[in-house]
């Protein structure tokens, strides 16, 4: 089984959609400890077969992900688009997309 490293930071946020045109309320902020990765092939077509463009993923800690719809990663904002199993049970994956 590969090791998981946790050696980048990643805000996830909980946002909460804005009534109009108003930027969406964060209601939720957490920093933590991620391993970031590209995704593979057959997750990026599985993707843009739902009609999803999945721009990488992110395994951490299931204990630190709490609901969050967001990440900001290297100041640009993600929506995250699924959430799954990892290899080790301790930890989640995300797709995230920009957006």
């Amino acid at each position: 089984m590969r090791k998981t490293a946790f050696n980048k930071r990643i805000v996830l946020l909980a946002l909460k959609p804005s009534e109009g045109r108003g930027e969406p309320a964060e209601i939720a902020r957490a920093t933590v400890w991620a391993d970031i990765s590209d995704i593979g092939v057959t997750t990026k077509l599985t993707a843009l077969s739902a009609g999803e463009e999945v721009s990488f993923s992110v395994i951490m800690w299931r204990a630190e992900y709490k609901g969050y719809t967001h990440a900001e990663y290297g100041g640009v904002r993600y929506k995250i688009v699924e959430t799954g199993a990892a290899a080790n049970p301790l930890h989640i994956k995300l797709l995230l997309k920009r957006g």
